[in-house]
């Protein structure tokens, strides 16, 4: 196939404008030498999408234990389902990266279409560290050194950009150098985004946002975008530091039910409450239509 390497014992191409696709069947232990060269393409290209894949939660717990340990808690690993879900979780969800407000912002996320409606939502992705690397001498030079303030919004408010306020309602607030280190690979990366970012500090708000409302317009040109549009039997696992996510509405998407797991530490549930959150909740097995496991497995 054109474009695609073969390294250790994976084939892998590379996505536009970053991430790459891996060509695998990751339901099998993978050998020493492809898990290796699995981790590397993370921290590398941020993210690696699998398709048609058929994995269990055991399975894609293994897989995710490559890259660190596995976050295991009610409500934050489990199940996304737009089935019965409270509105709060259908509604949009700005540009962010999880527990970005705290000093434990979450490793990577990886999620598996179990059953949704092909191709009818999608989750969009930009690159914390090349956006920064393409940031404007002015604009990098007003973020150098600087420390913004972080906040868990409420879930009336993460479809907004949090800086348009000036004193947003927030669950959690956190402050946190606007530049960041990613521990994963030693890079530089943006550390405010539409979501989380409150206010940059030693500013009027009027000028923060003013600053914040201009390196938005850099960071989500269409050029720095990454969509993946879900289908079944997708996998996609990415870095949390280097890459920032965002989606549309659910309201219209039909089914939509993926297989979550996060590699971190501390997660977000020490932060915030969790009692709207239902659509990140562990979804019993009478929630799955009766063609999901047989389409699935």
């Amino acid at each position: 196939m054109d474009g695609w390497n073969s390294e250790d014992g994976l084939k892998w191409r590379a996505l536009v404008p970053f991430g790459v696709e891996i060509d695998h069947d990751l339901d099998a232990p993978l050998q020493a030498s492809a898990a290796g060269r699995f981790v590397c393409l993370l921290r590398e290209a941020g993210l690696i999408l699998a398709r048609g894949q058929h994995l269990s939660m055991d399975r894609q717990r293994q897989l995710c234990a490559l890259v660190g340990p596995i976050l295991l808690r009610d409500g934050e690993n489990g199940y996304l389902s737009t089935q019965n879900a409270a509105a709060a979780s259908l509604s949009e969800l700005r540009w962010h990266s999880d527990a970005a407000y705290t000093d434990a912002p979450l490793d990577a996320i990886a999620l598996h279409a179990i059953d949704v409606v092909d191709g009818a939502s999608s989750t969009c992705f930009i690159s914390a560290e090349a956006t920064l690397a393409s940031l404007p001498a002015e604009l990098r030079r007003r973020l150098e050194g600087r420390q913004v303030e972080m906040i868990a919004p409420s879930y009336d408010s993460i479809g907004l950009r949090s800086c348009d306020r000036p004193d947003p309602a927030a669950q959690k607030r956190g402050i946190r150098p606007a530049i960041y280190r990613n521990p994963h690979n030693g890079r530089d990366c943006i550390w405010v985004n539409e979501m989380q970012a409150a206010r940059v500090l030693g500013m009027e708000w009027e000028d923060s946002r003013e600053l914040l409302h201009a390196i938005y317009d850099h960071l989500y040109q269409p050029q720095h975008v990454l969509e993946h549009r879900w289908r079944n039997g997708d996998f996609v696992i990415w870095d949390n530091i280097a890459l920032q996510h965002m989606r549309g509405p659910l309201q219209d998407c039909g089914r939509r039910l993926l297989q979550r797991v996060i590699v971190g530490t501390e997660g977000v549930a020490p932060h915030v409450a969790l009692t709207h959150r239902s659509a990140a909740s562990p979804v019993p097995a009478s929630a799955f239509s009766p063609a999901a496991p047989s389409s699935n497995r």
